[in-house]
């Protein structure tokens, strides 16, 4: 199966008005996930999560997500209990995403700066500290670096369960994964995971599609 990357941009409008029909659709854990948002953003983010998961499954495998068991594994990463589709999801600012492939994978997206350098002291090496602090453009550098962390950290399962600053993320392929981080523009960037199954020396082909709205 290829994999595939899909991205939506919040219409918070169009969520809005598909909000109690979306509800409908999903599954408890999806709702669970909705309903423990506090604040409305929080929750308009897990509703397009939701529906953008939705569409990928069906999408990328024909899988109805409705319809499958979902099992969390120690660490609460949701899996698709006895199938060999992965999927992982990530949101930031006014965008959500979704990964779907046929080998455990990690997405992040990414907009949060570090102005006064405090997050990557606490969580990156010394080595990432230094790439930031001499690269041309500092917040690109931070949100590549982080994203690539928090996709691996998905990936693998663990989440932040394990020091982030242990996570080395500067070379292409670590700890039998590889990473690769598109950018989206100025102010997001877009790192995936995938595990290394195939043995690859390059990160493995991908598509894009932007995803307009949901037909609900």
């Amino acid at each position: 199966m290829e994999m595939k990357v899909y991205l939506y941009k919040l219409d918070r409008a169009a969520l809005d008005e598909k909000r109690e029909r979306a509800l409908e659709l999903l599954p408890a854990w999806r709702i669970e996930q909705y309903e423990r948002m506090r604040f409305p953003e929080g929750r308009l983010q897990q509703l397009a999560a939701s529906l953008l998961l939705r569409h990928a499954l069906w999408d990328a495998a024909r899988i109805d997500l409705s319809a499958v068991e979902i099992r969390k594994n120690e660490y609460g990463k949701p899996e698709l209990f006895g199938s060999e589709v992965h999927f992982n999801l990530t949101d930031s600012g006014d965008y959500v995403a979704a990964i779907v492939a046929d080998a455990p994978v990690g997405i992040d997206l990414e907009t949060k700066n570090d102005p006064d350098g405090k997050i990557a002291e606490r969580f990156f090496s010394p080595e990432e500290v230094e790439y930031i602090q001499t690269a041309e453009n500092k917040d690109n550098a931070f949100r590549y670096l982080w994203t690539r962390k928090e996709a691996y950290l998905k990936c693998t399962g663990t989440g932040i369960s394990v020091n982030l600053n242990g996570v080395p993320v500067l070379k292409e392929a670590e700890n039998g994964t590889l990473l690769s981080t598109p950018i989206l523009s100025e102010e997001y960037a877009l790192s995936l995971c995938v595990k290394n199954l195939w043995e690859a020396e390059t990160f493995p082909k991908f598509s894009l599609d932007t995803v307009e709205g949901f037909d609900i």
